[in-house]
């Protein structure tokens, strides 16, 4: 039945009738006066901790913290000025619980079933990554929340990207992974959600996220690992060459990515899905392994290529956030030094 369910309100949403007849709490009378807040979801992870750790130092009281797994070492420290609610994304009767329950001005959907756990349980992933986002985007609007900042990924691109060749914020969505496919779905209903009853909807294409304490393999975290290594003084292998090329950029610059964006004048927001690059130029895994030595002497990174690993990372993607810098000020804090630096600080 829950399938079933789910397969209707895509469908539905695709045909443009089955969000009407849905019954969501009504809670506009009360988002009249409510209290402003802030709902995070994913707000104990990767980013979404750091975004929720930014707001605090703001000064903002009014922070409500989303979270499935009760872990909170990422905010334990501010844990006690802010809101918690747990809730599951993959299940709607708890989403809309979530959001009737808290009526927030503005969201950040940084909360989602990653890629490598998606290929293991697809359809687990399609329950938070698409059904999940129907069901958030709606409650939000049936409350009356103004804004919300959806963390997408370059993993929407994939298919037909010539190798070498810089993507830009209108390159050909065409992804290899069942999480970039729900992240396309995400970004134009959006999109829909913004010209249909204008929701002011901002969307963050992210390339790989930089930073301390990551548990969830990816081809990509080789990025993270290498350093974080380095700093506990353990040997690390690179699964791929010397010469392979991924974006990347700093988590906590993927968290003023966020704050900025929410900040920007609405009339400024032209493209609405962002791409956001970090460090410049794009290091090798070569180079970014030198400047890792350059500040930990003796630290034992060898390169021991596996070939599948290797041909999945072969495209040497790169990526130009022009029209985030030319329409918001994006700029990231980091640069490649100041990202190790900081990296090794924070062990």
């Amino acid at each position: 039945m829950r399938l079933q369910r789910q397969a209707r309100l895509v469908a539905g949403w695709l045909f443009g009738f089955a969000l009407a007849d849905r019954a969501y709490p009504r809670v506009l009378l009360a988002c009249e006066t409510r209290r402003m807040s802030i709902l995070i979801t994913g707000g104990t992870g990767f980013i979404g901790a750091e975004i929720v750790r930014m707001l605090v130092a703001q000064g903002r009281d009014d922070v409500i913290v989303s979270h499935r797994s009760g872990n909170f070492d990422r905010i334990s420290d501010i844990v006690d000025q802010v809101q918690l609610v747990q809730a599951d994304l993959g299940d709607d009767d708890a989403i809309e619980q979530l959001i009737a329950s808290t009526a927030p001005d503005s969201i950040y959907h940084f909360g989602a079933t990653l890629t490598g756990p998606g290929e293991a349980d697809p359809q687990g992933l399609l329950r938070s990554n698409v059904s999940g986002v129907i069901t958030l985007f709606e409650a939000a609007r049936q409350a009356g929340t103004e804004q919300i900042i959806f963390a997408s990924s370059i993993g929407t691109y994939g298919r037909d990207i010539g190798q070498g060749v810089p993507v830009d914020d209108m390159s050909l969505q065409r992804p290899n992974s069942i999480y970039g496919v729900t992240k396309v779905f995400a970004e134009n209903l959006g999109a829909w959600y913004r010209g249909k009853y204008g929701l002011d909807f901002r969307g963050l294409r992210y390339p790989s996220i930089v930073g301390p304490g990551v548990t969830t393999k990816s081809l990509a975290q080789y990025t993270s690992w290498m350093i974080e290594a380095a700093g506990k003084n353990e040997p690390f292998s690179v699964w791929t060459g010397p010469e392979t090329i991924i974006p990347i950029l700093y988590y906590k610059d993927a968290a003023k990515a966020a704050i900025d964006l929410a900040a920007a004048p609405l009339d400024d927001i032209k493209t609405m899905n962002y791409l956001v690059d970090g460090v410049r130029p794009t290091p090798t895994a070569g180079e970014l392994a030198d400047a890792v030595q350059s500040r930990v002497p003796g630290a034992q990174i060898t390169f021991d290529v596996d070939p599948a690993a290797a041909i999945s990372l072969a495209r040497n993607l790169t990526i130009d956030d022009a029209v985030a810098r030319a329409e918001w000020g994006w700029e990231p804090a980091f640069g490649l030094d100041a990202m190790i630096d900081d990296f090794l600080a924070d062990l």
